[in-house]
C-alpha cells in the first residue's frame, strides 16, 4: 500500500489549519514563538501524525509531503528565510523531524504487539519475515529499527494485563503524601544553599528526630534506562542507621528505581516494626526525590504504582502515621546525599534481565529517540534567551544567527539577486559579522548600542539584554534583514 490517500487527507487537513499560523504573526508583529509552536504542536502535528505507525511503510516521496508541511511550519514559528537549513530550525524550535516520530511510534507499537498476546500480530512478531523487493513492512521496519539499539532487543516483554487499583475503601489507611516544601521555588531562582536550608527549618519543625523516625530513598538509572539501583538509609533513634542497596534490573528507568527503592523502604520498615526491641518510632516518615512517583501515588487511579500503593498500606496499617514527603535534590541534604550514594551502588549489582512492561519500554525508547536527537543537535539550549524576546526581536535573531538573511552577501551568493556581494562601504562582504562589528559606516550607532567591544557570538547568542541590543541596533540602521 502506498498510503497515498491517507497522506492526502492529512496534508490537507494540516494545511488548513496552519492558515492560522499565518494570521497570527508576520516578521514584526503577532504571536511570538511559544504560542506558534504550541498551536503547530498541538493541533496541527497531530493531524499529520494520525495513525502513523500503521502508515509509516509510506513510500518517502509521498511521506516527504508531511515533512514539507512541518518545514513550512518550522519558519512560520521562527520567521526564518525560506532558505534556512531544516537543522538550524530544528535546533532552534526543538520540533524533532517526523521521521524520527514515526521510528518512535512504530517500535512502540512493536512493543505493544509483543505483550499483547491475545493480538493476531502477537504470533507475527516472533516469525521471520518474508522478504520484499520494493517495500518494507511493518514487521521489517520494526526490526531494523530494533537492531539499531541492540538494548531493546534484550528486553523480555512482559504481558500486558488488567491492572489492579487499590481499593478506594482503603485509601482510608494510605500514607499521607506531601509534594511541596513551603519556600522551594525553582532551581532556576533559587540556590542550592537556600533550598538546603528551607528543607532542613521545614523537616525539624514538621518532623522532629525525637518523634519521628526518618527514611530517606532514592533511586537511578544509568544513562536513565538500564541498571537501575535503589537506595534506602533509615535513622533511628539510640541505633545504627539502616542501609540498603538494591539491584532494580538490567533495564530500569528512574522512574521505576525510585518506585522500587520506596517499596523496598517500606518493607524494611515494616520488618522492623515486627522485630522485638526495636528502635523506630511509631510515626514514619519518608524522604523522597522522585516527584513524579509521589504525584502518582497521589492519584488513586493511577495503574503504575498499584504495588507500591499496596507495601504503603501495610506500612500504614503497623503505625501511628506515616508520611511520604517531597525533598529537592542535588541540594546537599545528607540523608538524601546517602541514600543517592546506596543507589549509584545497587545499580553496580548483579542485575536480572526482569521483564520490562510497556510503560517501561515506552520511556526507554523515547529516552533513547530524546538523546539520539540530542546528539544530532548539540546546539540546542531550551534556556537560550532568545525564547523570551518579541516577535520583531525574534525574527532579527533567527536571521542573523544562520547568515540567511537579506545581507546583500547571502541574497547575491544563494539566490543571485542583486549586483555585488559588497557592503556600501565597499570594503568587504555585507555579511553578519561585517555588519555588526567593521562596517565603518554604522561605527557611531555601534559605539552607542556597545559601550565596550562584544564579540560577535555574544551579541547573537548572549544574554537577553544582548540579544536586545542588537535587535535595537539592526533597526536603528535601516539595513533590511
Amino acid at each position: 500500500m502506498t498510503w497515498k490517500n491517507q497522506i492526502d487527507r492529512c496534508t490537507k487537513k494540516a494545511r488548513l489549519r496552519m492558515s492560522l499560523m499565518k494570521k497570527l504573526s508576520g516578521t514584526t508583529w503577532g504571536a511570538d514563538y511559544n504560542v506558534q509552536k504550541t498551536l503547530y504542536t498541538g493541533r496541527i502535528r497531530p493531524v499529520l501524525e494520525y495513525g502513523m505507525a500503521a502508515w509509516g511503510t509510506a513510500a518517502k516521496s509521498s511521506f516527504d509531503r508531511t515533512n514539507r508541511i512541518q518545514n513550512q511550519a518550522s519558519r512560520i514559528i521562527t520567521g526564518a528565510m525560506r532558505s534556512t537549513p531544516i537543522q538550524a530550525m530544528e535546533t532552534l524550535t526543538g520540533l524533532e523531524a517526523l521521521e524520527s516520530r514515526r521510528d518512535t511510534k512504530t517500535l512502540l507499537q512493536y512493543a505493544k504487539y509483543k505483550r499483547m498476546q491475545a493480538h493476531p500480530m502477537h504470533e507475527r512478531t516472533s516469525m521471520p519475515t518474508k522478504c520484499r523487493l520494493k517495500r518494507e513492512s511493518f514487521l521489517h521496519q520494526a526490526r531494523r529499527l530494533e537492531r539499531r539499539d541492540p538494548d531493546l532487543m534484550e528486553q523480555a516483554a512482559a504481558p500486558i494485563s488488567i491492572p489492579t487499583t487499590l481499593p478506594t475503601w482503603k485509601r482510608k489507611e494510605f500514607p499521607e503524601i506531601c509534594t511541596t516544601v513551603p519556600g522551594i521555588l525553582q532551581k532556576q531562582v533559587q540556590s542550592e544553599a537556600e533550598r538546603k536550608a528551607l528543607t532542613l527549618e521545614y523537616i525539624s519543625q514538621t518532623y522532629p528526630n525525637e518523634e519521628w523516625t526518618h527514611a530517606y530513598t532514592d533511586g537511578s538509572a544509568e544513562k536513565a534506562t538500564r541498571n537501575g539501583g535503589g537506595g534506602i538509609l533509615i535513622c533511628r533513634k539510640d541505633a545504627a542507621p539502616i542501609k540498603k542497596s538494591i539491584a532494580t534490573g538490567k533495564f530500569s528507568t528512574n522512574y521505576k528505581a525510585e518506585a522500587e527503592a520506596l517499596k523496598e523502604a517500606a518493607g524494611v520498615l515494616k520488618n522492623s516494626l515486627m522485630l522485638p526491641g526495636d528502635t523506630i518510632c511509631r510515626k514514619i516518615v519518608i524522604f523522597s526525590d522522585a516527584l513524579s512517583v509521589l504525584q502518582a501515588l497521589s492519584n488513586p487511579q493511577n495503574q503504575d504504582v498499584s504495588e507500591l500503593a499496596t507495601a504503603l498500606t501495610t506500612l500504614q496499617q503497623s503505625t501511628e502515621k506515616t508520611v511520604i514527603q517531597w525533598i529537592p535534590s542535588h541540594c546537599n541534604i545528607q540523608g538524601n546525599e546517602e541514600a543517592d550514594r546506596l543507589a549509584k551502588e545497587g545499580g553496580k549489582l548483579p542485575q536480572e534481565n526482569q521483564q520490562v512492561t510497556f510503560g517501561e519500554a515506552k520511556t526507554i525508547v523515547k529516552e533513547k529517540q530524546r538523546k539520539r536527537w540530542l546528539q544530532q543537535h548539540p546546539q540546542y539550549n531550551p534556556r537560550d534567551s532568545y525564547y523570551q524576546l518579541s516577535r520583531k526581536d525574534q525574527v532579527i535573531i533567527v536571521r542573523l544567527r544562520t547568515g540567511h538573511c537579506r545581507l546583500r552577501h547571502h541574497m547575491f551568493s544563494k539566490f543571485h539577486i542583486g549586483d555585488t556581494p559588497v557592503c556600501h562601504c565597499g570594503i568587504a562582504d555585507m555579511t553578519v559579522e561585517h555588519l555588526l562589528q567593521h562596517c565603518p559606516i554604522h561605527q557611531k550607532l555601534r559605539a552607542e548600542t556597545w559601550s565596550a567591544d562584544t564579540p560577535v557570538q555574544e551579541k547573537i547568542f548572549g544574554t537577553l539584554q544582548s540579544l536586545r541590543c542588537t535587535a535595537d541596533f539592526i533597526r536603528s540602521s535601516g539595513v533590511p534583514v
